[in-house]
């Protein structure tokens, strides 16, 4: 199968392929980091809580759910749109090292 605009396409599950299988290996040590980031509101009693730490936590998983959706996103652009691959491959690895950043930023009890 060939495209007029790009050439041969015989090469373009390469990028999404990669970044799929390190994006899916970060999460493994993601989730449970982030389940454990729940620690940090635990000692906030009350109904106040500590609203910067849930913010953080919100952040987080906002930036978890981007990630999800980048990793399934990257799949059709790479076979679309061949100048994108590489960056489509980059986004899902980069929202997922921006929810570590988000998770290790925590500043517990505040």
């Amino acid at each position: 199968m060939t495209d007029t605009a790009s050439g041969p396409r015989a090469n373009w599950r390469r990028a999404p392929l990669v970044s799929t299988r390190v994006t899916g290996l970060g999460l493994l040590f993601v989730l449970p980091l982030r389940v454990l980031a729940q620690l940090a509101a635990e000692p906030c009693p009350g109904p106040g809580g500590c609203p910067a730490t849930e913010a953080q936590l919100l952040l987080s998983d906002r930036l978890l759910l981007a990630t999800a959706a980048l990793l399934v996103v990257q799949w059709p652009v790479a076979y679309l749109l061949r100048p994108a691959r590489v960056w489509a491959a980059l986004a899902p690895m980069a929202a997922l090292l921006s929810v570590v950043a988000a998770i290790f930023t925590i500043n517990p009890g505040t």
